[in-house]
């Protein structure tokens, strides 16, 4: 189908140029407009507009700018030059006779413009972005250089004051080894003070004339010269020193002056007292040491390891060690391996009210003993405490499988034990709404007891068969409400509630059938009555959500945004914003 010509209304001033056109309830993104020098093309929908301009607008892209407001298109363009046109299209355009086909060649002409210009506009943007990106890529590269350049820096400042320290730290080493290297410095001890020998051997003679020649003898003393003291004494003839008189007289004999200097140059031959000397300790008894090193759970050197990922691999899956056939059994504790120490740990657990940590025992002692099935039943108890039925009852199907098997031995007997767990898992069926299963169960464990039963266990049915019949008229009563016939819902609701004040559904389906029927008053008192059963669990019956869930928090907010409305029906406007204020911040 051929487009229609659309309608348009212009203005104009000496510079700038308007058209109006009416967009006829065409959305936006779904109008299209052409401009060149001297020709406007506009297509919206099924309709098109071609304006010849009698003069010329800007060719910049920029200058013209197209609205939409209130349904309408404002296109605003520059003007090429000063001035008032007075009209809008050139002479004759439509007119038979005039050249159309010179319209036609000056709007391809300005559209060739156009399209050269955008090109252009595009190569720039094209050369602008890679210059950019240019610009950016050597802006990073120089902060990485800046970067390499610093580390450079610190690595050789680094270097240089590491080279520094090895310096200072050989030369005193090499200071301490020369010090170390000094002879000690003297102790107190006796010396003897003899000429050398070979000038001895020089003198001796074998006459029988042999006669004793007193020497000095000298004692050294810390912090006094040598020589400054002398003690005169006589060394015998049998102490092996034969001297000659006329020796005595040689040149070769230094005399008293020469003594100080003649100890030094004789050090090495200075006979020392034996007895000055300290004996050595013996050497030290050898000894054995042994080492022991704690097991590892992986079998690796711990050079090879990566206790990382094994201290991770060993917290997710620490119930299942035992089962793994490549690990290092000895390195797993009793906590890990032992079903029976799992268990007692779990009784403790639960018995202390840490059903969260009983769960995880007895999960670990089932892990190590697969037939093990009382844990099974006892970790149905800790979900039972903590409002999971749903993991409960499965846990107690398992339990009954398992118990049923032949190689499987149940402490006490397998039918006190099939009594337990019927129990449990009728526990579990009232908790999830589930009343006639759950009466199903205590009836079969009433007769798996072997006294008839016990008196609780009768009460427990009896409360079940209870809950059955109020849930079955609970259960009409919803059926009356979906058909639409309120008042009937309300009588059985009510009547629900005679056998059971504390059926919390009933109670809050009844407050929605006040609102129904504008019992403001009595909607306001349901649901008071409904928040404080759930609330408080233990007073509570029938299926309830478990705290913190979802379901329970839509329960609590449609409640309370309920006695809200009835409060605002009563002109209890303060409570009312009071309701709503605590339902948005559960929210």
């Amino acid at each position: 189908m051929a487009p229609l010509t659309g309608d348009y209304t212009w203005t104009e001033t000496a510079t700038v140029l308007k058209v109006n056109v009416p967009l006829h309830n065409v959305p936006a993104k779904s109008v299209d407009c052409v401009t060149t020098g001297n020709y406007i093309k506009i297509s919206y929908g099924q309709w098109l507009i071609h304006i010849d301009l009698y003069g010329t607008i800007s060719e910049d892209v920029k200058s013209s700018k197209a609205a939409v407001k209130n349904g309408t298109l404002t296109l605003k363009c520059v003007k090429d030059g000063k001035g008032v046109w007075g009209k809008l299209e050139v002479d004759g355009k439509g007119v038979e006779g005039v050249d159309q086909g010179f319209l036609k060649e000056r709007r391809e002409e300005g559209l060739e413009k156009r399209e050269k210009r955008m090109q252009e506009m595009s190569e720039k943007a094209k050369s602008k972005a890679i210059e950019e990106e240019r610009m950016a890529l050597r802006k990073q590269m120089d902060l990485e250089q800046k970067e390499r350049q610093d580390i450079e820096n610190l690595k050789e400042e680094e270097k240089t004051q590491a080279e520094e320290e090895v310096y200072k730290t050989f030369a005193e080493m090499e200071k301490k080894k020369q010090q170390n290297a000094l002879p000690p410095p003297p102790k107190a001890r006796t010396t003897v003070k003899l000429s050398k020998s070979p000038k001895k051997a020089k003198y001796e003679d074998d006459s029988s004339d042999e006669e004793e020649m007193p020497v000095k003898v000298v004692k050294s003393k810390k912090g006094e010269e040598e020589g400054n003291i002398w003690e005169d004494s006589e060394i015998p003839v049998n102490g092996g020193y034969d001297l000659d008189r006329d020796a005595l007289e040689d040149d070769d004999i230094d005399s008293e002056e020469d003594a100080g200097q003649d100890e030094e140059e004789d050090f090495d031959n200075t006979i020392y007292d034996d007895e000055l000397d300290s004996a050595a300790p013996a050497p030290r008894a050898p000894q054995k040491a042994t080492f022991k090193y704690t097991p590892r759970l992986f079998k690796t050197p711990m050079r090879e390891s990566t206790v990382g990922q094994e201290k991770d691999f060993v917290a997710k899956n620490r119930p299942h060690l035992h089962n793994h056939g490549l690990l290092n059994k000895d390195a797993l504790d009793v906590s890990e391996t032992d079903p029976q120490w799992l268990k007692g740990k779990g009784d403790d657990m639960f018995r202390g009210g840490d059903y969260r940590g009983a769960i995880n025992a007895y999960s670990s002692a089932f892990e190590a003993d697969g037939t093990f099935v009382g844990c099974v039943s006892n970790r149905a108890s800790c979900y039972l405490k903590l409002n999971e039925p749903a993991r409960a009852l499965a846990d107690l199907m398992d339990a009954m499988k398992i118990s049923s098997r032949d190689d499987v031995d149940v402490k006490g007997g397998k039918a006190a034990f099939w009594m337990k767990v019927l129990v449990k898992r009728g526990m579990a069926n009232c908790q999830l709404g589930l009343f006639h299963d759950s009466k199903d169960d205590y009836e079969k464990a009433l007769k798996l007891s072997s006294d008839g039963g016990s008196e609780g266990l009768k009460l427990d049915l009896d409360r079940v068969a209870k809950l059955c019949k109020v849930s079955d008229l609970k259960k009409v009563g919803d059926e009356k409400f979906s058909a639409g016939d309120v008042h009937a819902a309300i009588d059985l609701y009510s009547e629900a509630l005679d056998s059971d004040p504390n059926f919390v559904s009933a109670v809050s389906n009844r407050a929605g059938c006040y609102a129904s029927t504008g019992q403001w008053s009595l909607c306001s008192e349901d649901c008071t009555k409904a928040l404080n059963l759930l609330s408080d669990l233990s007073l509570s019956s029938g299926p309830v959500p478990p705290p913190g869930s979802e379901k329970r928090r839509d329960w609590v907010v449609k409640t309370i945004c309920r006695r809200g409305k009835a409060k605002v029906e009563e002109g209890d406007f303060k409570g009312a914003v009071e309701d709503f204020e605590e339902a948005m911040k559960i929210i």
